[in-house]
């Protein structure tokens, strides 16, 4: 079992991979679940398979669906989930321009040297640069 973050007489609370820590709990057992996912494609947080840095939007709901797959498992029946997720804006160029000085600046700014290979990609179809994805209305439809 997971250890908890911190502990008192009314609350627990746990930190880390969400699916990680989800796949702890037994079925029902969770009363309140809080989460605030990586937003797609805004940082590179520097660690293999972090959630936000798919190479495609569809690919980001898919990884968030299976972590909520996990938290609707572990939910009570009457208990509560709170998502804070904010939208990404569309690169309009395929992604690509600027990949390395992003990189360079994401690893001066995070104390790592981020490969640019790594860094997330904002492309969607059909949008064009500064548009906004709706990536909290992609979520929604991928219910559990």
């Amino acid at each position: 079992m997971v250890t908890p973050y911190y502990t008192d007489d009314a609350v627990t609370l746990y930190h880390g991979d969400a699916a990680a820590t989800l796949a702890q709990f037994e079925p029902g057992s969770v009363n309140c679940i809080v989460s605030s996912p990586p937003y797609f494609g805004l940082r590179d947080y520097g660690v293999d398979g972090q959630l936000g840095a798919e190479p495609l939007p569809n690919d980001y709901v898919d990884a968030l669906a299976q972590v909520f797959r996990q938290a609707h498992r572990v939910l009570a029946n009457d208990g509560t989930l709170w998502l804070n997720l904010g939208d990404s804006y569309s690169s309009g160029d395929g992604g690509q321009a600027n990949l390395a000085e992003l990189g360079e600046r994401l690893g001066t700014a995070s104390g790592h040297k981020a490969d640019s290979s790594k860094v997330p990609r904002t492309r969607t179809a059909g949008l064009s640069a500064k548009n906004l994805m709706g990536m909290p209305w992609r979520i929604e439809p991928a219910r559990v």
